[in-house]
């Protein structure tokens, strides 16, 4: 019970923090762990953000800068006679418990810019519907679900699952988790995603208004293309499956590629 009650009082004062600091700039919050040096994860929630930007650094706590372009000087502050005494200020609420680490903004924060520096040893998994997304050196593995926004990642040491509806995807890995599945997938963007060359796996690649490439020694297998027939109601729907198939040093776990405007391109370090 104590315990729960220090986690809640943690959690508020996070809370308190964001809002009452809302229309400064730069602003730092650092947020304890309840275990400094083991693993943990973050998560992250925000409907509108002009960046979003996690990195792993050499410490034990997670540090959230955020800044907010609401409080620009430039803008009018009056108008029809009347002075304006508030803006719509940037509101985020932090918690912690037993290592995982969830931030929310409030949705009716605009331009939000937010940047949290997380240990290394963290997993990240961030919902962003308006915004670009970037990870660095993250060594835990990512997951990325984007609406309006290019996701950008580089120095990854894991494993990666990202969807982007309208938006560019660029990932490199420095190093690969063995025997991990991946997913890149899109509808309006390219797919370009680098590992290193002596990684594992099995590519299952598809685009529809695009093409693939790679400088990977690729075993493609020439399977026909599969028709799928389904009868629905008396009503026949017939599917053509795209898919192409290829092998990398001898196959291994299956990593996805796929978008429908924009093109998959598979480099090696």
């Amino acid at each position: 019970m104590k315990n729960q009650s220090l986690r809640l009082f943690a959690t508020l004062v996070f809370t308190l923090a964001a809002f009452g600091y809302a229309h400064a700039q730069n602003n730092d919050i650092k947020v304890p762990l309840s275990n400094p040096g083991k693993s943990g994860h973050l998560k992250i929630d925000v409907v509108h953000a002009e960046d979003i930007e996690v990195e792993a650094y050499d410490g034990q706590e997670v540090i959230v800068k955020f800044d907010s372009d609401d409080d620009d000087r430039d803008r009018v502050n009056r108008r029809n006679g009347l002075r304006r005494i508030s803006t719509n200020g940037v509101g985020l609420e932090i918690t912690e418990d037993n290592n995982k680490v969830d931030i929310r903004a409030d949705v009716n924060s605009h331009d939000l810019e937010l940047k949290v520096m997380v240990p290394r040893n963290f997993s990240v998994k961030i919902n962003a519907v308006h915004g670009d997304v970037t990870v660095l050196a993250v060594e835990g593995e990512v997951e990325i679900e984007s609406v309006n926004g290019d996701v950008k990642m580089n120095g990854l040491l894991g494993a990666a699952l990202v969807n982007s509806v309208n938006g560019d995807i660029e990932v490199r890995f420095s190093k690969v988790k063995a025997g991990t599945p991946m997913s890149f997938t899109g509808v309006n963007g390219d797919i370009e995603i680098s590992f290193p060359e002596n990684t594992k796996f099995s590519a299952r690649m598809k685009t529809e208004w695009g093409d693939i490439y790679t400088n990977f020694d690729m075993d493609i297998n020439q399977q026909p293309n599969k028709t799928e027939v389904s009868k629905n109601k008396g009503k026949y729907k017939v599917s053509v499956n795209k898919w192409v198939y290829g092998d990398v040093n001898g196959g291994g776990p299956e990593f996805l590629f796929k978008t429908l405007h924009g093109d998959i391109s598979i480099r090696k370090n």
